[in-house]
């Protein structure tokens, strides 16, 4: 009989369509020619439990903002009841210091045995791995000002980290967030409107010398893929998936 391999805990819900897309990479980027083959793994959406991590970052100290990582803490209790003991959040803002710190602290010192796979490392490493040192950072205003992925993209590192100007983030932000043609709001399809202003984004970045895009939101893939973007993809949750493959049964994963 086979030996039983870790279980995997996503937690989803922020957005939910993102969760959804963190399974489908582990489906695919699994060795399976039968159900039986994949690995076992539960993601938990529970989007009114986790606060909105942009709003929280944006409006931090002031009344009514609770920080996201409580409701993060309490899906992985939920998470950890079910079985799982490698967590991820399907959420880049939620890597942001002053939440991912404390929801890691939280699962530190409650839940033992967990270790939590945090997205931005992962593709910091997988960049340096490939030996890129110049990426375009495609994100929400709250993962741009928090500088979640400055802290992995270094200059110590050997990193150039490329924003696009001050306007071109808040077009992006949003081609994420608008109710009227966002893709939080419009995921299938995503909008003609929201893919125009990324391209738009992703050429700007192009010119500025990037060797590589960092989709910097969980969102972002549904509306950029390989077939349409003019640089490397740096997928933050494609990366993700994999790694939580490799560290539960490398045997399974996909070249």
């Amino acid at each position: 009989m086979e030996t039983e391999k870790p279980l995997i805990g996503i937690i989803g819900g922020v957005g939910p369509s993102a969760g959804l897309d963190f399974m489908r990479y582990m489906f695919a980027n699994t060795r399976a020619v039968k159900d039986q083959d994949h690995l076992d793994s539960v993601l938990i959406s529970c989007p009114a439990l986790i606060p909105d991590r942009t709003e929280f970052l944006l409006n931090e100290g002031k009344p009514g903002y609770e920080n996201p990582a409580y409701g993060m803490f309490e899906c992985a209790k939920r998470l950890y009841r079910a079985g799982a003991r490698y967590i991820s959040v399907a959420c880049n803002t939620a890597h942001a210091d002053h939440i991912f710190t404390l929801f890691r602290a939280l699962v530190r010192d409650s839940l033992p045995g967990v270790s939590i796979v945090n997205m931005p490392e992962t593709c910091a490493a997988y960049a340096r791995e490939i030996g890129v040192t110049r990426a375009g950072l495609l994100a929400t205003a709250g993962t741009y000002q928090s500088r979640v992925y400055h802290e992995y993209f270094t200059a110590e590192a050997g990193f150039v980290l490329i924003e696009p100007d001050a306007d071109i983030r808040e077009t992006i932000h949003a081609a994420i967030y608008s109710e009227d043609f966002g893709i939080k709001a419009h995921s299938d399809p995503v909008t003609e409107r929201a893919k125009t202003i990324l391209q738009d984004a992703i050429a700007r970045l192009a010119g500025q010398g990037s060797q590589a895009l960092i989709l910097g939101c969980t969102e972002l893939p549904l509306a950029i893929s390989p077939s349409n973007s003019p640089l490397p993809l740096l997928n933050p949750a494609l990366l993700t998936a994999r790694r939580l493959i490799r560290l539960t049964a490398p045997e399974k994963l996909v070249p």
